[in-house]
């Protein structure tokens, strides 16, 4: 990237001649500059509105093979000085660690992730669209009365990352979603619906969509009945098995089977899934809200094949995890969650892969069993066995065709047997906020035990 377009060049060379003058052998400042705007509408006014701006740097410093690390967001030649002599002091004193240390791998090219439009409407517009959404997610049909909660929400922000290694670069990233909870009521029964949109800009929100999906999800429940406990297949709608897929996220990582509480330590090169499963992740998705050209520490980003054709052909690595590992390099998801904390290991779009079924055709394939619309209780789910209860939603299919709503029902079973037992993964790709940008078709699952009445 042209150091024109690096903002805190001069910041950073201050603080890494500092680092070096300290005693330091490498260092590594990291910079997030952030604006985000999140607006909650409930009944027709604004309740509450949150407009701010972050901006600051976060130190790492390595010496002895150990490492020390100190963020600020002071600026000034002083609170530079400070922040030098904090993680300086940190370092002196914390453990050695041989795996430590910053990565050979340097950031390689960009990605378009700034929409062009993104200050295209004022604040005021864009505090206006949680009304809007509210107003329309309750106007579709006569059974929304009310929204629980409707929100517009964006962020721009600029990550920038040095390094006494020579490294200097930075990208851009902006986001806007909007969200939408209903209530459907009839009689004293009452249920809830989502919805939500998103982009790298307000202009690319559709609230008309995500307004009547909401309405039509929280309406098409109602009267909705417990049933006898039956063991049948099951088709997942996409956001429900992008749910389950997010779970799978802890065991993918490589410190949680460096640690012992992965369900798939040990079985690199292993069946663990049903043939037509393929799950990546992916750092450089296009249209992936988690998508950056590098990580947290400047490794860039790739597409992983983490289960190909469901076998298990990689976990996710940042550089830390890599060298204890001994044969194994960085995937790229090194992962912060601001500039007051260090790398850590986390996913970036983790998409389950679509197959060539319509929704429709999963259906006429399982014949007889249950539509899973929407899942609760996903923290329930146990990383280490895999071992899951949940509670589902969803409707009674027959001969194929979606009947009556159901309520307050589990599926159990182990994520595992649940992936080994997918008969087939339709077409239609959805994505959701999770550990990361998740994203999945609809799953058929060959049978699970569903409790009830």
């Amino acid at each position: 990237m042209s150091p024109a377009a690096l903002r805190f060049a001069d910041v950073a060379t201050r603080v890494l001649d500092g680092a070096a003058a300290g005693g330091a052998s490498d260092a590594e400042v990291y910079v997030h500059h952030g604006a985000e705007l999140t607006v909650k509408a409930f009944e027709g006014e604004v309740e509450s509105l949150t407009s701010a701006e972050s901006r600051g740097l976060g130190l790492r410093v390595f010496a002895d093979s150990r490492m020390g690390f100190a963020y600020t967001s002071d600026l000034s030649a002083e609170g530079l000085r400070r922040l030098v002599d904090t993680a300086i002091s940190a370092c002196r004193v914390n453990e050695p660690d041989e795996h430590a240390g910053l990565p050979d791998a340097v950031p390689d090219g960009d990605l378009d992730l700034v929409a062009l439009d993104f200050d295209a409407r004022s604040v005021e517009e864009r505090v206006a669209m949680a009304l809007e959404l509210e107003r329309l997610a309750i106007g579709v049909l006569p059974e929304v009365k009310r929204a629980a909660s409707a929100v517009y929400a964006d962020e721009r922000g600029r990550n920038e990352l040095y390094t006494t290694r020579g490294v200097a670069a930075a990208f851009e990233a902006t986001v806007a979603y909007g969200y939408v909870e209903t209530i459907a009521e009839r009689g004293e029964e009452m249920q809830a619906g989502m919805s939500f949109t998103y982009g790298r800009s307000a202009t690319a929100l559709d609230l008309d969509a995500c307004a009547r999906e909401a309405a039509e999800r929280a309406a098409g429940l109602l009267g909705a009945e417990r049933l006898p406990s039956r063991t049948v297949p099951v088709v997942f709608e996409p956001w429900a098995a992008a749910s389950l897929v997010g779970t799978l996220a802890s065991s993918i990582s490589a410190e949680a089977v460096q640690k012992g509480r992965s369900l798939l330590a040990g079985r690199i090169g292993e069946a663990v899934a049903a043939s037509c499963v393929t799950l990546v992740d992916d750092g450089r998705l296009r249209d992936g809200l988690a998508s950056r050209p590098w990580d947290a520490e400047g490794v860039p980003t790739q597409r992983t094949e983490v289960i190909a054709e469901g076998t298990l052909r990689s976990y996710l690595h940042n550089s830390y995890t890599a060298r204890r590992d001994g044969s194994a390099r960085s995937t790229g998801n090194a992962a912060r969650s601001s500039y007051r904390s260090t790398p850590e290991l986390g996913p970036t779009n983790l998409v389950l892969l679509p197959g060539t079924s319509g929704p429709q055709e999963l259906l006429a394939r399982m014949g007889d069993g249950i539509l899973v619309t929407d899942v609760h209780g996903l923290h329930t789910v146990n990383p280490v066995t895999g071992e899951f209860s949940l509670g589902i939603s969803g409707f009674v299919v027959e001969g194929g065709v979606r009947g009556a709503p159901i309520r307050e029902m589990t599926v159990a079973g182990t994520l595992l047997d649940l992936l080994a037992a997918v008969e087939a993964v339709g077409s239609d790709l959805r994505f959701t906020f999770g550990p990361g940008f998740v994203g999945a078709p609809s799953l058929l699952v060959r049978s699970l035990p569903v409790s009830g009445a």
